[in-house]
């Protein structure tokens, strides 16, 4: 079931209690309140509002402007139960659902295992693959990445145990969500909803400045982190009462929220950009008919000029015929002009 606000209904409810109540109650955040307020010209309480109340001063209510603007302003679910709910949430609320919805789903394991069992294919091509390194490094050589690409996993030694079981829970999980893993560029990446996220695990290091020396040494911290995308994408790192362990459902619900979005705002491009090209392609099929026409009728003009010209010349030749003081040789002309005219089609030129 969705409770919908209209301004109407949002207004009563901002002037009926505090903000902090209004955020409790409908799960969302202060700033979302505010900015609904703004976007829809919803008057506030001022910030001594809800004080003069309580000591029983006077505090002023400014009337909402435009009253008969009945738009809806925000959607909340009151039942989890409800299969379609998920279509009216955007935005943090949608995210959160996604992260129930993961939490419920028996078919997951969301806990990392306390050992390696039975490991993701990509966790044993990375395994094969760190193992053909380390006999490349004994040999002296150095085997590249783009000809053996691997998940990303960087760590100390300390920590990599923890880091492929971290990583291998994640996969599994996926997989059992319905998404896969592709090489693109020589780097795996996750698949969903037909957008594609880099991702990689590291251990965050601390950077400690050389005493004795220029430059400045890394120390690993023991902290994992999990990035996903490269460049502006999200990171989840070990925080001191939570550890990525912990975080698994919530980076599944994070990276189909991104993807979801992403999805959606792609086919709107897609959609937004074939009107735009019909409605261009219409636009130029009606300036092609225009011009079209235009010829039609300037065509049209020279033949009615045409016309005329030939009228003014059938009654000059009647004059001529009524001389009788023509010659022969001039009515051979006057008959020429004649067979001219009559050879004139005017209506086949229209065609």
């Amino acid at each position: 079931m969705i409770a919908q606000f209209t301004r109407k209904k949002f207004y009563d409810l901002v002037w009926s209690k505090p903000l902090t109540k209004i955020k409790e109650e409908l799960d969302i955040d202060y700033h979302i309140i505010i900015a609904l307020c703004k976007k829809h010209d919803i008057p506030r309480p001022p910030s001594n509002y809800w004080s003069k109340l309580k000591f029983g001063k006077q505090a002023t209510q400014p009337e909402l402007p435009k009253p008969e603007d009945e738009c809806i302003v925000w959607g909340a679910i009151k039942e989890k139960k409800d299969p379609y709910s998920w279509m009216y949430l955007s935005g943090k609320a949608l995210e959160k659902y996604i992260q129930e919805k993961i939490e419920n789903d028996n078919r997951l394991d969301l806990s990392v295992s306390k050992r390696l069992s039975k490991p993701d294919k990509l966790i044993q091509e990375y395994l094969s693959v760190e193992e053909e390194r380390e006999k490349a490094r004994k040999r002296g050589k150095y085997l590249r990445d783009y000809d053996n690409p691997t998940i990303s996993i960087s760590t100390s030694k300390e920590q990599h145990a923890r880091a492929l079981r971290f990583m291998d829970c994640l996969i599994k999980n996926l997989r059992l969500r319905g998404h896969r893993f592709k090489i693109w560029n020589h780097h795996y990446q996750i698949c969903i909803y037909g957008v594609s996220y880099p991702f990689s695990l590291r251990e965050v290091n601390k950077r400690v400045p050389r005493s004795d020396s220029w430059g400045s040494d890394y120390i690993p911290t023991g902290k994992l982190a999990l990035k996903i995308d490269r460049w502006s994408g999200k990171e989840w790192q070990d925080q001191k009462t939570l550890t990525i362990e912990d975080k698994v459902s919530e980076i599944i619900a994070r990276i189909e929220y991104l993807a979801k979005t992403e999805r959606a705002e792609s086919i709107y491009r897609d959609v937004t950009h074939q009107r735009a090209k019909i409605e261009s392609e219409k636009a130029e099929a009606l300036e092609r008919k225009r011009i079209e026409d235009d010829k039609k009728f300037e065509k049209l003009l020279q033949l009615a000029d045409q016309w005329k010209r030939v009228e003014n010349l059938k009654e000059f030749i009647g004059m001529l015929e009524s001389n009788q003081t023509l010659d022969g040789e001039k009515n051979e002309v006057i008959q020429w002009v004649k067979n001219r005219i009559e050879k004139l089609d005017f209506m086949g030129s229209l065609e």
